[in-house]
């Protein structure tokens, strides 16, 4: 869409690895929007995930339209139905599974959120953002701590899965593996297509036979 900026897309396989735990990536996100986040459960209400595309995208994000601290499940729905207009707006065909996550549900906010911070990494450029100051100095108060000056003031993917920023429209995932019980063992990186699913078990054989354990977290 010709004069606006279109995403790299991500497109998860069961292979994709690197991920943070749960205490982690909601460290991040606090991080990121200057927010106070305690459980991934909390970002049920989608207002995260818009400002963080607006932090990709600056001046992409209408904020009137999204309620930061609401509990009622239809502005629920309503934040997350202006993520899903941002991400056709820039290209993104990741489809967002709102009935499940605004259920406020573990697992399925887990998945997106985990999803999600794959594609940021993919997509952000490392510019300076001031998410306080672009919601009009609304507080996002969660079960959490907000995070200090000293924690704001450092780059805002210093939380990172690696992943880095790049011109092709797809991105191949990462089989890692590593020697179980032997310290120091270097982690070999192995990439695969979504496709690729008989060398995949051919090999994960081998591991096995090899004492090897292999990581791996799943996407949706």
């Amino acid at each position: 869409m010709a004069g606006i900026p279109q995403a790299v897309n991500v497109h998860s396989t069961s292979q994709m690895t690197d991920n943070l735990s749960r205490n982690e990536i909601i460290q991040w996100v606090n991080h990121c929007l200057n927010s106070s986040y305690g459980k991934v459960e909390e970002l049920c209400s989608g207002a995260a995930y818009c400002q963080l595309v607006d932090m990709l995208f600056p001046g992409t994000l209408l904020f009137k339209k999204v309620k930061f601290n609401t509990k009622l499940e239809h502005e629920y729905i309503n934040n997350f139905k202006v993520l899903q207009a941002l991400f056709k707006k820039h290209g993104v065909d990741k489809e967002v599974p709102i009935e499940k996550l605004v259920k406020g549900k573990f697992q399925d906010n887990f998945e997106f959120l985990q999803w999600f911070k794959r594609f940021f990494d993919v997509n952000y450029d490392g510019h300076l953002y001031d998410a306080l100051t672009a919601r009009g100095g609304e507080k996002i108060i969660g079960s959490g701590k907000t995070p200090n000056k000293s924690q704001l003031d450092q780059p805002r993917n210093s939380i990172s899965s690696n992943a880095k920023p790049t011109s092709q429209k797809q991105v191949v995932t990462t089989l890692r593996t590593s020697q179980s019980g032997v310290s120091g063992t270097p982690t070999n990186n192995n990439h695969y297509s979504a496709g690729d699913n008989a060398e995949v078990a051919i090999l994960k054989q081998q591991f096995d036979q090899l004492t090897l354990e292999v990581s791996f977290c799943i996407f949706v």
